[in-house]
């Protein structure tokens, strides 16, 4: 064990090795007290967990870099590239150590982030900053507001709207819309379907195509979710409109990119205001409104078996339905209102 040598100021200092750089450079830490044994003990302190403080003292950088190294393999391609875009948005505290980092560090950062982020992104970046730095460091906590995310009423689209989306496409549209709207189909599933995955009346969703990190879309084999493995029964009008094709081919034949231009295209010239996404909102919210049990939607269209996401996120309202019922409410009460008058008449 190191031995503490009295300074002049009359305190007591205390060197351990720390480690040897790339370039053959040793590196101690210094500990000083005011006493000989304080000096040491903090040293002794050090020595023992030596490889513990190392890792503290990654920067913000290294420490993201490497939890996004370490944890690559076993992750998905797009929350890869997830995790990658939002590292890139951590370059103002790249440089800050992780044993010196703290909540107001932090707090800074996402106050600033905020100013040119959605709240859902800001989250997202701070989500993979505190599990990279945990992954390092167990024991560490911040204590930070995130930005408050603003609830949008959401309305899925209505009947007319799918009709004209369905009437105006090109083929392969009008395949991706009608397997979305009919049976909750995702972008990337619909550009992963291929011939041979139809068995039967039945088509079978277990693929999927998502972008990597470099942003290239790649095929795999593999759903977004264990939930989102499922069957679509198709009727044999589909099945016809489907058509027929070598058992490799893809159905529709476009990446989901494609899919979302063409639809963003189409969706822009009928003066419809929708993504291609809210196709699912149009299936869960109908599913709501045909009186189909939630066990059901949920396995139809690939979700959680507690229907959480399905309920707060998917089941949305009809805009013509609610003023019909808003109608039918506002009629009611008037009618309520007249009796009433005519009695006191």
């Amino acid at each position: 064990m190191a031995n503490a040598k009295r300074l002049a100021s009359g305190n007591y200092r205390c060197l351990v090795y720390s480690h040897t750089d790339e370039n053959g450079k040793r590196h101690y830490e210094s500990f000083t007290a005011t006493t000989k044994a304080q000096a040491e003990m903090m040293a002794s302190k050090f020595a023992s967990n030596r490889d513990r403080f190392r890792v503290q003292d990654l920067t913000v950088k290294e420490a993201v870099q490497q939890y996004i190294d370490a944890n690559e393999a076993v992750l998905s391609p797009a929350t890869v590239a997830g995790y990658i875009s939002d590292f890139k948005r951590m370059a103002p505290i790249y440089n800050l150590r992780i044993r010196k980092i703290n909540s107001n560090d932090v707090q800074v950062f996402i106050s600033k982030l905020s100013e040119s982020y959605s709240p859902k992104t800001v989250k997202n970046t701070y989500g993979t900053l505190h599990k990279a730095l945990k992954f390092f460091d167990p024991d560490i906590r911040f204590v930070v507001k995130l930005p408050k995310q603003t609830k949008k009423v959401a309305y899925a689209p209505d009947e007319n709207d799918i009709r004209r989306l369905f009437e105006n496409a090109p083929r392969k549209l009008q395949i991706s819309i009608l397997l979305a709207a009919s049976h909750s189909f995702r972008r990337g599933e619909i550009a992963a379907l291929k011939f041979s995955d139809i068995e039967g009346n039945r088509l079978h969703v277990h693929a999927d195509f998502v972008q990597d990190k470099h942003n290239r879309w790649i095929y795999k084999d593999y759903p977004k979710t264990d939930q989102s493995d499922r069957y679509a029964i198709l009727s044999d009008e589909v099945l016809s409109f489907i058509g027929n094709g070598e058992s490799d081919d893809f159905i529709v034949g476009w990446k989901p990119g494609t899919i979302d231009k063409r639809f963003y295209d189409l969706k822009k010239e009928l003066g419809i205001e929708i993504r291609f996404h809210e196709l699912r909102h149009y299936f869960a919210s109908l599913c709501l409104i045909l009186g189909v049990p939630d066990i059901y939607t949920g396995s139809l269209g690939g979700w959680r078996p507690d229907g959480s996401v399905m309920k707060n996120t998917y089941q949305n309202k009809f805009a013509n339905i609610e003023e019909g019922y808003a109608k039918k409410i506002n009629d009611h009460v008037l009618s309520v209102c007249n009796m009433k008058c005519n009695t006191a008449k």
